[in-house]
């Protein structure tokens, strides 16, 4: 019995032992404290961990940098950093508006990476010759005198379409290049062809072949420029491509047949451009960077009538005149006059009064040139300057009238030559491009001939030839 009331004891024991135990584990800790007692030498948390980063950060040299130490690299020049090399394209009859209405990916792909104007102004007259001498030379007529495409020199003699240098009277691009050590190639450029003994380029050609495609002279500077073989390359290259004016005297400048020429012009040139990046290493400079001038020198009308000049004047009048006229432009040169002073005067008034009588015209007497035309070359300017109205072409073609309409002969239906300020469409493309980056960036506004000489020399790191204008335009 002492037993089971042991037993009975110890059990009761147990449970309530548990009921305590499961009351503990159930409220939780919430009441309990523990609280630790300080003893001496006790330092705080934070202070331990600060020692501890102190002691195992890595700590910096205290050694002086030398010359001998490790430093990073200075970055190097990229490609186009170095020496520039200048192409110089121009495109005779490149109107402003061509792009616009034609498929030029090439030509868009320069204009977004460059820069570009369609308001290229050419100085009186818009003609081919006096327009690329003052493209080549920064000058105007008054100082490079060359007046017209076909015109009188000092002896008498009427030269067409020449190609001898000495009759400028100020110095083009290819020779100032040339001069001061920049190997140079001019391709058909006006007056490039016959050069003299004196700072003569690397490549020019001897005559001009009015035959040739454009791709044909493309062609030939690109054998000219990848098979040259001197160590210093060069650097400047020149080219007049004449297919695109070619295309709009023949159809207009309106016409479908002439938006199509500037379409295969742009792929001809993007051809030849790839064909220059693809061999770039060996025909550049070191580090060299390529520059693409594009240029015209007049824009185009449609052509409503030719004239013939002497046949409108007529016998009676052309015993004392000699004509020198073309396109929109007439030189009138008087010859056998009276050598009594009062007589010659009296053939001259008659003259000057059959002269306002014809109404496709302006008569100008020398003094009467406008100052900034700059139209001054002496014995080279006719006594009486012709300018005709727009859309009208002096032509040596004959037919039953004196005026008569393009279809009559010979064959044209493009005009040029007129003053700017009277015919806007004179106006024409300028870009400026460059690989593997362009020289120049955005809109050009508004810019004239003379600024290209000095703005080539800016590129190549040249000095402007004596005369020229040294304003360039906005090119690194």
């Amino acid at each position: 019995m002492f037993r089971s009331l042991a037993s009975s004891l110890i059990t009761l024991f147990i449970v309530i032992l548990a009921g305590v135990m499961l009351l503990f584990v159930t409220k939780g800790s919430a009441d309990l404290q523990f609280k630790r007692v300080a003893m001496d030498g006790d330092r705080s948390t934070d202070l331990v961990l600060h020692e501890f980063m102190e002691k195992h950060s890595p700590k910096p040299s205290a050694e002086p940098v030398t010359d001998k130490m490790e430093v990073a690299d200075e970055p190097k020049p990229v490609a186009g950093d170095g020496p520039k090399v200048v192409l110089w394209i121009s495109i005779p009859g490149f109107r402003g508006d061509y792009i616009e209405n034609s498929d030029t990916p090439f030509f868009d792909q320069m204009i977004s990476e460059g820069a570009s104007t369609t308001k290229l102004r050419p100085n009186f007259p818009c003609l081919t010759y006096p327009a690329h001498a003052s493209l080549a030379t920064g000058t105007l007529v008054e100082t490079h005198g060359i007046p017209l495409d076909s015109f009188r020199v000092e002896s008498g003699e009427i030269v067409d379409h020449p190609l001898d240098q000495t009759l400028l009277k100020a110095e083009p691009i290819w020779t100032t290049a040339t001069r001061q050590d920049i190997r140079t190639l001019v391709h058909d450029w006006p007056l490039s062809q016959k050069q003299g003994a004196e700072n003569v380029t690397a490549y020019h050609l001897d005559s001009y072949d009015p035959a040739l495609t454009d791709q044909q002279r493309l062609d030939a500077l690109w054998e000219a420029w990848s098979n040259d073989k001197d160590e210093k390359k060069l650097r400047l290259l020149m080219v007049r491509l004449n297919g695109l004016l070619e295309a709009g005297m023949k159809n207009g400048p309106r016409e479908s047949g002439t938006y199509k020429a500037v379409g295969e012009l742009d792929k001809m040139l993007g051809e030849f451009i790839k064909k220059v990046e693809d061999n770039w290493a060996t025909i550049a400079p070191e580090k060299g960077g390529l520059a693409v001038i594009v240029t015209t020198d007049h824009g185009l009308v449609d052509l409503d009538k030719n004239i013939n000049l002497p046949q409108l004047l007529g016998d009676d009048l052309m015993k004392n005149l000699d004509v020198v006229a073309h396109d929109a432009v007439g030189h009138l040169f008087y010859k056998d006059l009276p050598e009594n002073e009062a007589q010659a005067k009296v053939v001259i008034d008659t003259l000057d009064g059959e002269l306002k009588k014809r109404i496709y015209f302006r008569t100008l007497t020398q003094e009467e040139l406008p100052a900034d035309w700059a139209y001054h070359a002496k014995d080279r300017i006719g006594d009486r300057v012709l300018v005709l109205k727009n859309g009208y072409a002096f032509t040596d073609a004959t037919a039953s009238e004196p005026v008569f309409d393009p279809s009559e002969g010979p064959g044209l239906f493009g005009g040029f030559g007129y003053p700017v300020e009277t015919s806007i469409r004179m106006s024409g493309e300028a870009i400026i491009w460059g690989y593997p980056k362009s020289p120049a960036t955005g809109d050009l506004g508004e810019i004239n001939f003379q600024k290209f000489h000095a703005t080539v020399c800016k590129l190549l790191g040249i000095q402007p030839a004596a005369g020229a204008v040294t304003e360039t335009l906005p090119v690194d």
